[in-house]
């Protein structure tokens, strides 16, 4: 073999080597990815916790929204309780407000957003019940549409 069949043997495993190594880097940012997506579901799943709120009051607004996004609210208020869902939320939002004592919770929309529920239905029916508030919508910034589900009554 002369020195030029041996450099041209040099010059193709130096492109092999230079492939396999792009793929093998290709391969390790894939499980990088892999290990960052599930890190951040385990922390989504540690964002599960309740959150306990003892007032009678609580308003989510853009200034708050992401402390309870995601979330179950247990209000263990034994009188009524006022939740308010403001106009200034936007992109993706839900939770799960709780009635957790005696007291009812009334789930309704600040001024210039509004709560949407099928037969107009916006308090917790009684102890154990769970409703789901999911932004639909909010096209402007400041007129959300909230949906309002789950065990709610008159």
């Amino acid at each position: 073999m002369d020195a030029q069949s041996y450099a041209n043997d040099a010059n193709d495993s130096a492109q092999a080597a230079a492939a396999t190594a792009t793929e093998v880097a290709t391969q390790i940012q894939a499980a990088q990815d892999i290990v960052t997506e599930v890190e951040e579901a385990g922390e989504a799943a540690k964002d599960f916790t309740p959150i306990v709120y003892p007032g009678t009051s609580l308003t989510i607004n853009a200034a708050n929204a992401a402390t309870y996004n995601g979330r179950y609210i247990s209000f263990t208020s034994s009188s009524a309780v006022t939740l308010t869902m403001g106009n200034n939320i936007t992109g993706t939002f839900f939770c799960m407000p709780g009635q957790a004592s005696s007291g009812r919770i009334t789930i309704g929309a600040a001024s210039g957003a509004s709560m949407v529920s099928p037969q107009l239905l916006f308090k917790t029916r009684a102890k154990g019940s769970i409703a789901s508030v999911i932004l639909n919508k909010n096209d402007d910034g400041s007129s959300a549409e909230y949906f309002l589900g789950g065990d709610v009554a008159v």
